[in-house]
């Protein structure tokens, strides 16, 4: 199952009726907050780039088994037993406006990642929209965009392994280790380096795998595959 890496859109919206589309947008300056063994908070800043005020919703949830194709979701409700919390939970952005939101980790990972989701779900009021001509019926439509931020928090003894299994016309990779690894980059070129193909990025969660059908059948010294694999900051590139 591949897993994209960029930060999940989910779209709300009022549709009042036929006509333009009113400007109402939010973003995030992340898609992705890791917590380093011994780290308790981050920071994301959120910012309104659209022309109403907005109010947010924002919830956390750990995914349960996300090295499975259908991995678990426990919404974090009680924030007695939260093992993350999220300040504030709700806030009002203005037009052009910066707010700043802390994440704060309760319980961190031991012997293998904890993996959770933060929700930025927008919702506001009523579309206000100018006086309509005569015989003519005014009405909007307010877009919101959504986001869902990945929460990573890793073990303090890291042991990330990675195994790899070749053929002329397949390669797959296992997650062996007890932390998740980003694949930035998987090309498979001609030997000399050139006429590279590149193939779809993923993160691999422990316990994951990942199979791969090549566009260039032939031997891994004929065609091989490179592959930039980072943990953290920490970056290796290896060939198969």
């Amino acid at each position: 199952m591949i897993k994209n890496t960029f930060t999940s859109i989910s779209l709300l919206a009022l549709v009042l009726s036929f006509c333009p589309v009113v400007d109402a947008q939010i973003t995030v300056d992340q898609s992705v907050l890791e917590f380093d063994p011994g780290q308790k908070t981050r920071d994301l800043e959120v910012r309104n780039e659209g022309e109403h005020k907005i109010y947010l919703d924002l919830k956390i949830a750990e995914i349960i088994d996300p090295h499975t194709a259908e991995p678990g979701r426990v919404e974090l409700d009680d924030p007695r037993t939260a093992p993350v919390l999220v300040s504030p939970e709700q806030l009002l952005v203005l037009p052009g406006q910066r707010k700043r939101v802390r994440l704060i980790m309760r319980e961190a990972a031991t012997d293998i990642d904890r993996v959770f989701r933060l929700s930025v779900k927008p919702f506001t009021g009523k579309v206000n929209l100018g006086a309509a001509l005569p015989g003519k019926t005014t009405s909007g439509i307010k877009v919101l965009l959504g986001y869902e931020i990945l929460l990573l928090s890793r073990p303090e003894n890291l042991e990330p392994q990675m195994k790899v299994e070749r053929s002329d016309s397949s390669l797959a990779l296992t997650n062996t280790g007890n932390t998740n690894v980003l694949l930035r980059r998987i090309a498979q070129c001609e030997k000399d380096g050139s006429d590279c193909i590149e193939l779809q990025p993923n993160r691999l969660y422990a316990g994951e795998r990942l199979e791969l059908e090549l566009p260039k059948k032939g031997s891994a010294e004929d065609y091989p595959v490179e592959i930039i694999q980072a943990v953290g900051l920490r970056s290796s590139r290896a060939s198969y």
